[in-house]
């Protein structure tokens, strides 16, 4: 059951990675949890953790879930509930910032998950806090769905098919929740996201830097592949650099050296050349055009971490990059590598962000996270409240990140 459910996560989108985990309690001393670090496509039965409830004490070399204290609190606290998932889905991921509550509206919402949804006050993932926090917040509500400050929701239900309902009932709620504020503060009979995101980029870019009317150049996706890299011809590659016989070309780093301290590529395969040549530990660049990434990119803002899920992927910030028309090819194409070095993104002026990672699974679970921390922003300026998380724990969680999940990646 709890891998069958740990599959429908990601299947469901409700995760990026191996972020997000699920649980089933056996008995009144027991429960199952999903392991710590390990792709939830090719779970197993053998890969299952059961865990003592009062002690967290386990047995076997399959580590659990970084979360299990979270798991433990509740069914701790609430004997009714036999099936946990807690996710890192969208929307309410995005709100969590805000640390408010959302009042239920209509008996089918009120029935199912209760007729509030609490917000969980922060604790680092994985902390004694963040499982105190919970444990003091289900204590004053019997709710089944709960948003965890900057990190994720909380649902719940008498077994796993309940739990899912809980998550799919919240992602509405929380879509909903987010365009009748819109609403409000536009003064607009409707909402829909795109409008939405022309609001903020209309008051975000009225500070002095405005890129939205820049046209965004393409800089496609590339992977590494022996000494050098390759555009694939996938549908986001719709331009790929092929040859007679249709095979992408490779671009081998040290053969076209020259040509690249002369400037004499083209812009899109300086910066690609640029990237994978300082950051070795770099397998794929993604080009991010998502609505929300380029709705940043084109205010002219940093982005900051919203959610830990930024803090721990992308890095502590993700700065813009001008494309300056005075300034070179190469000294654009070094900034960018150079800021790369430090951080999974860097933002595109009026262009969106290019994602890199030791592997392209990495690096699409880094274009889905600043589509997400970017939604958080946009939330964050409507309602009026919400900030970035802090400096320090921010700094702590990505060297946590790159010590235990990024090396075992580039392995």
């Amino acid at each position: 059951m709890v891998v069958k459910a740990g599959k429908r996560l990601v299947e469901e989108g409700l995760i990026a990675r191996t972020w997000g985990n699920v649980s089933c309690r056996l008995s009144d001393t027991l429960f199952a949890i999903t392991p710590s670090g390990r792709p939830y496509e090719k779970l197993t039965s053998e890969d299952i953790v059961v865990m003592n409830l009062d002690d967290l004490s386990y047995e076997g070399n399959v580590e659990p879930s970084s979360e299990k204290g979270v798991h433990a609190a509740v069914y701790r606290q609430r004997r009714d509930i036999n099936f946990i998932v807690h996710t890192h889905q969208y929307y309410a991921s995005a709100l969590s910032p805000l640390q408010t509550a959302i009042e239920i509206e209509g008996v089918e919402n009120t029935s199912l998950i209760g007729d509030r949804v609490l917000s969980i006050p922060y604790g680092m993932p994985g902390s004694k806090k963040l499982s105190e926090n919970v444990a003091t917040t289900l204590s004053r509500s019997k709710g089944k769905a709960y948003i965890m400050t900057a990190h994720g929701a909380l649902c719940l239900g008498v077994d796993s098919e309940e739990a899912f309902r809980v998550a799919e009932r919240l992602e509405e709620i929380c879509a909903n929740y987010i365009l009748k504020q819109y609403r409000k503060i536009s003064q607009s009979d409707s909402a829909d996201w795109l409008s939405l995101r022309n609001y903020y980029i209309t008051r975000k870019s009225s500070k002095g830097n405005d890129y939205s009317c820049q046209e965004p150049c393409r800089f496609y996706s590339s992977k590494r592949e022996d000494d050098g890299f390759i555009f694939p011809s996938t549908v986001e590659n719709d331009k790929p650099l092929s040859s007679g016989d249709g095979r992408p070309v490779l671009i081998n780093l040290e053969r076209d050296f020259r040509e690249w301290t002369e400037g004499k590529l083209d812009p899109v395969l300086s910066v690609h050349h640029a990237v994978y040549r300082f950051n070795p530990t770099v397998k794929a660049i993604m080009h991010v055009l998502s609505p929300n990434v380029l709705a940043i990119s084109r205010t002219g803002e940093k982005m900051y971490p919203m959610i830990d899920d930024f803090a721990q992927i992308i890095g502590e910030n993700v700065p813009l990059v001008k494309n300056d028309p005075a300034e070179s090819t190469m000294k654009v194409s070094r900034q960018i590598a150079w800021l790369l070095k430090k951080r999974s993104a860097v933002l595109l002026a009026g262009g969106g962000a290019l994602c890199c990672g030791p592997s392209e699974g990495d690096t699409l679970a880094a274009a889905i996270i600043m589509e997400k921390n970017a939604l958080a922003m946009i939330i964050s300026y409507l309602f009026d409240r919400g900030c970035p998380l802090n400096p320090l724990e921010t700094r702590l969680m990505r060297t946590f990140y790159l010590k235990k999940y990024f090396l075992k990646a580039i392995r």
